[in-house]
């Protein structure tokens, strides 16, 4: 029964290592990055959280909650490495294109969301949010 019960986990036969060594630009921009800025610029009230979830969650929890939010972000990631990674053995195709785009996206987020913050706590508009008011402006 224990034996079954491995194999049809998703994580089972994952090599961490190399999971961890796949993302450490995420871990460094994405999760460290943006949480060590955002708690900075709300602690010291150069700004505020912009997500609306997420400011709802640390207004009720506490600042630090946040760090939850990029735990679950972590297990999200393994879930997903671990789903395209294990149904692509076998495969024709190389699948893993499909992992290599998500982290390298999620890189490049974390980097553009560290240059916002940093923006933001120097005193310019949150460039996110102007894309954002520009393009709901046009829809609406």
């Amino acid at each position: 029964m224990t034996q079954s019960v491995e194999k049809s986990s998703l994580v089972y036969g994952v090599d961490l290592y190399r999971f961890l060594k796949d993302i450490k630009f995420v871990l460094l921009f994405y999760v460290i990055g943006d949480l060590l800025t955002t708690i900075y610029a709300i602690e010291t009230g150069l700004a505020q959280e912009g997500n609306p979830a997420v400011s709802t969650f640390a207004s009720m929890h506490g600042l630090y909650s946040i760090v939850l939010f990029k735990v679950f972000f972590m297990l999200a990631l393994l879930g997903s490495y671990a789903y395209i990674i294990r149904f692509s053995a076998g495969k024709k195709h190389d699948q893993t294109f499909v992992w290599d785009a998500l982290r390298h996206t999620l890189t490049i987020m974390g980097v553009l969301i560290i240059l916002n913050n940093l923006l933001v706590m120097v005193g310019y508009s949150s460039p996110v949010y102007l894309v954002l008011s520009y393009t709901s402006s046009l829809l609406g």
